[in-house]
């Protein structure tokens, strides 16, 4: 992995000369250094961003704040011979509002927004200015403008539609700024509009009624600016619709239209290439699909604050991986996303398109003949098994469909098992607990005496050629310490017979990171950070709880791009897709 460069290097000399009393250099450890440049650079890089979305943001809100500051007049001085005073006042209040909701396109680095953005801002300029004695009123337009053209090679994004929850957060705000908008100009007018006056409360009661169309016919516009400002309602109203809608349409068509059609031919590519213990969750709900210009391979990846994160390598011809890839990293870089490759199977392969590899544990793989015929005739496991067979214990392979009457009960020990400490459910590498899912799955199930579930295990398909492989490994508390490696023993068992040669036993995660004598900074501060988390820092006991199998370990690697910046995002986001 890399070490610090030699620019940051200097970079964190000149901040420990500055700043001496602080804890940025020998004080601390060199996993704390390297996190602390690491933050420095990210901030480096977003700050600009930052500034031109609030810039952007606080310039729409200024125009509509001005409109409502103003009253229309009866006579004006233009540059422009308009008559007709609240034509510029609208086209203000317009393009006010296009650019707070393009602020939070802007947040994304979308290029189209910055196109968008510099028309409408050189729009909102030129109405501004149209009236001499308030041209003032332009300054802030004209600073976002500067800063639009200073940073235009931030925004290089290109559009994307599918995020359904961006969709919902621009529909509020939407709505929002036109009611706020409404309310607040209600009880900003004068007596002398309507022949009264207006609270915030009953001035969002008429901004709701006029914008549901109900009306208010019980106000009678008495001036030029009443009349305007009824006009101004029922303008913005169709504007901040026509965007809400639209922001929400997109990513909804995509979800149940486009999805389904890239579903249907991701399965078709899978079931003829598949190659990986991951492929079989490469096609659940929560991940989205490239494909490879050929059309022959995919990628199956889910974005989360900026990082694609990919699940093992692309599915297809070996021929076309390379090409996917290549693909796959431009589309990320249009996008403003950084690819970050969860367990790939070749690692070697990203290492040559770029991208950095980090160990981030040990992946359990069992020979089944080995097991059978050595490790599970050994004296733990003869003990295990007197142990569970002389109480009356019974394995049982269940084959799907499972009745309702078993998921019930299975359902029953996973709700129990998510009571204990440090267990939760996890997504992207796994599944979570669903009827419909384990209705499909081979159950091997653990009754006691009595007949009672208390333990289950469910198989689901390996794409690599005589392996098999488990998802969910769950149990009642309160049973003896060996109850799942009795249950587990007696699975391989089974599926040694049905012909499978080897078993895999999941990852034990970050076994051995930052530890070695030769770690590298960035190996160390990786280290730091997710000693810091729970479920890391009990998943470490996991190859203790699996070295009693006998397993041969294989490394298992993610690769990033961005350095250590990139892998910092990656860690910062990771827990939110597991």
């Amino acid at each position: 992995m890399e070490d610090l460069t030699q620019e940051q290097e200097q970079e964190q000399q000149q901040f420990d000369q500055v700043h001496p009393s602080k804890k940025t250099g020998k004080n601390l450890s060199p996993g704390g250094r390297e996190f602390l440049s690491i933050a420095s650079a990210l901030l480096r890089q977003s700050w600009p961003v930052w500034l031109v979305s609030l810039v952007t943001f606080l310039s729409g809100v200024w125009s509509i704040v001005s409109i409502l500051l103003t009253r229309v007049q009866r006579h004006g001085q233009y540059l422009l011979p308009f008559d007709e005073f609240h034509l510029t006042r609208t086209l203000t209040l317009v393009l006010g509002f296009i650019l707070v909701y393009l602020s939070f396109h802007l947040l994304q680095r979308r290029r189209t927004a910055w196109w968008v953005a510099i028309f409408a801002t050189a729009l909102a300029i030129a109405a501004h200015l149209m009236h001499l004695r308030t041209w003032y009123t332009a300054l802030p337009q004209t600073a976002i403008f500067a800063l639009l053209i200073v940073f235009q090679r931030r925004f290089s994004v290109r559009s994307e539609s599918r995020n359904i929850g961006m969709g919902f957060l621009l529909l509020v705000t939407s709505l929002f700024i036109a009611l706020l908008y409404g309310t607040i100009g209600f009880w900003m007018l004068d007596k002398r509009d309507f022949g009264m006056t207006f609270s915030l409360q009953t001035g969002l009661i008429r901004s709701l009624r006029q914008f549901l169309l109900i009306g208010n016919s019980d106000l009678v516009p008495r001036t030029r600016q009443a009349h305007w400002f009824l006009q101004s309602l029922d303008i913005l109203g169709i504007v901040a619709v026509a965007f809400a809608m639209y922001s929400l349409f997109r990513p909804i068509v995509y979800r149940f239209v486009e999805r389904p059609h890239e579903q249907a031919r991701a399965m078709a590519i899978l079931k003829k290439y598949g190659h990986s213990t991951f492929d079989y969750f490469k096609v659940w709900q929560d991940k989205s699909y490239f494909f490879s210009p050929s059309f022959e391979s995919f990628i199956s990846y889910l974005t989360v604050g900026g990082v694609a994160f990919c699940l093992a390598d692309p599915v297809g011809p070996d021929t076309d991986r390379d090409t996917t890839i290549r693909a796959f990293l431009n589309f990320c870089t249009e996008n403003g996303w950084q690819a970050v490759v969860m367990m790939p199977d070749d690692p070697p392969i990203y290492d040559k398109h770029g991208l950095s590899l980090l160990k981030v544990g040990e992946e359990a793989i069992v020979d089944l003949d080995h097991f059978t015929s050595k490790t599970y005739g050994a004296k733990y496991f003869r003990y295990v098994r007197r142990k569970f067979e002389g109480e009356g214990y019974k394995v049982l392979q269940i084959k799907p469909p499972i009745s309702p009457s078993v998921l019930v009960e299975v359902e029953n020990i996973s709700r129990k098992w998510l009571t204990l400490p440090h267990h939760r459910e996890y997504g992207f590498l796994q599944g979570r607990f669903d009827r419909a899912y384990l209705e499909k799955s081979t159950l091997y199930v653990l009754r006691d005496a009595n007949g009672t579930m208390v333990a289950f295990i469910n198989e689901v398909p390996s794409y690599r050629p005589g392996e098999a492989n488990f998802d969910m490994m769950r149990h009642i508390p309160g049973l003896h310490w060996g109850t799942m490696d009795y249950l587990f023993a007696q699975m391989m068992v089974t599926m040694k017979n049905e012909g499978y040669r080897t078993f895999n036993f999941g990852v034990a995660p970050f076994v051995g990171i930052g530890d070695r004598p030769n770690a590298t900074l960035t190996e160390k501060a990786v280290n730091q950070l997710f000693e810091r988390l729970d479920w890391f820092v009990h998943s470490k006991g996991l190859k203790q709880y699996k070295l009693k199998f006998e397993p041969v370990w294989k490394d298992s690697f993610i690769a990033y791009q961005g350095g250590p910046v990139g892998l910092l995002r990656a860690a910062l986001n990771i827990s939110r897709i597991l």
